[in-house]
């Protein structure tokens, strides 16, 4: 069954209006209940998360690991850095399209599948936030509250919203905390990767959904057949699919087996002048969405990993570049050249200096986002 975007629109405007019935009257300085912003953008705060955190975050390990993750993040921090700037520039001058600029949640239901992308937001920002959460509770700081970002209803994912005493960390412990959240979507971004070839060989019908104009298989195939084989290799998976296409040859003489109308048919094409048959195929419906679930879950873990460690306060680089001065000097504080290291960089890379780098990095972004809808 196709979900519309307005269908779905539909679904979450009840449940926001329930939850604003249910919690929207509790107060606003309580660490449960519903808080919302300009009607439209909420956070819907709990307790349950609390213990969790606690029971993860009481591993000193967490400290030693976080610390070790800032200069990682550095580095990460520079590509990414680079790359807003680049394709900032690409997108002036054309190269790229527009929509490459335009919001993620302008992208859903067009782009991106309702449901396996908001399914994937939701992975991404939870973990993201879990990740903060345990390295600072490692740290003996407080967690104030848990709960869901909302908006209009759709969840983005859970929050941990901290403690005061998080501003008043030194900013190595800020730094290590910051870099938790980057490198958790980082580790999804691997581990999707590395989960969704296996499901590839999962057993599965490949149904036609497309015939292309103008290519081999048009007025021969017809879209609802079901493959069988090609070239007598029977076809019961995507690995089986793809090991039997990436052999053809251009103008190669080909035999496809298909099941219509539960009849088995024989059909010889031959391929285009570029070994092409002309079809668009695709796994059960089942299979389908755990793919579609998987790439998405990759692609927006590695977006919210490197979005983050840009310079540029509220994100999370903000606080790992803000980090490095002290880091360094306390790497070997016996040290006089490590000390003088961090005495320059502590001149360079301090909070003033980083505030004046975050307005150049929102600027770009500004820009980039106001030009995708000219």
């Amino acid at each position: 069954m196709e979900i519309s975007s307005l269908k779905v629109i539909l679904l979450f405007a009840l449940l926001w209006t329930i939850l604003y019935v249910v919690y929207g009257n509790r107060p606003n300085n309580s660490n449960t209940g519903l808080k919302t912003y300009y009607g439209i953008f909420g956070i819907l705060r709990t307790s349950l998360g609390i213990k969790t955190i606690s029971k993860l975050g009481k591993y000193k390990i967490w400290q030693k690991i976080s610390i070790l993750l800032i200069p990682i993040c550095i580095a990460v921090s520079i590509i990414t850095f680079y790359m807003l700037v680049n394709s900032t520039i690409q997108l002036f001058n054309g190269t790229v399209p527009k929509e490459t600029s335009k919001p993620i949640i302008f992208l859903f239901g067009n782009t991106i599948p309702w449901i396996p992308g908001i399914l994937a937001l939701v992975i991404g920002i939870t973990f993201h936030e879990l990740a903060h959460g345990i390295v600072a509770r490692s740290f003996n700081l407080n967690i104030k509250s848990t709960g869901l970002l909302l908006a209009l209803g759709i969840p983005l994912g859970a929050f941990v919203e901290m403690g005061d005493d998080f501003k008043n960390a030194s900013k190595k412990v800020r730094g290590a905390v910051a870099s938790a959240g980057p490198v958790a979507n980082i580790i999804i971004f691997l581990m999707a990767l590395f989960i969704t070839p296996y499901f590839y060989g999962a057993p599965t019908s490949l149904t036609i959904t497309q015939v292309l104009p103008d290519h081999p298989a048009n007025g021969v195939l017809m879209k609802g057949d079901i493959l069988y084989s090609i070239d007598e290799k029977r076809i019961n998976s995507l690995s089986e699919f793809y090991n039997s296409v990436k052999g053809i040859k251009p103008n190669e003489n080909i035999k496809i087996s298909i099941l219509r109308n539960n009849e088995l048919k024989t059909v010889e094409l031959t391929t285009s002048k570029d070994g092409k048959i002309g079809i668009i195929a695709e796994p059960s419906k089942n299979l389908l969405f755990v793919l579609q679930t998987l790439y998405w879950t990759s692609m927006l873990n590695l977006m919210l990993g490197f979005f983050n460690l840009l310079p540029a306060l509220p994100l999370d680089g903000f606080h790992v570049w803000n980090a490095l001065p002290e880091l360094m000097r306390d790497i070997k504080r016996n040290s006089k050249k490590l000390k003088r290291i961090s005495e320059y960089m502590e001149y360079l890379i301090n909070e003033k200096n980083l505030a004046s780098i975050s307005l150049m990095v929102w600027m770009i972004i500004f820009a980039s986002v106001i030009y995708s809808f000219v």
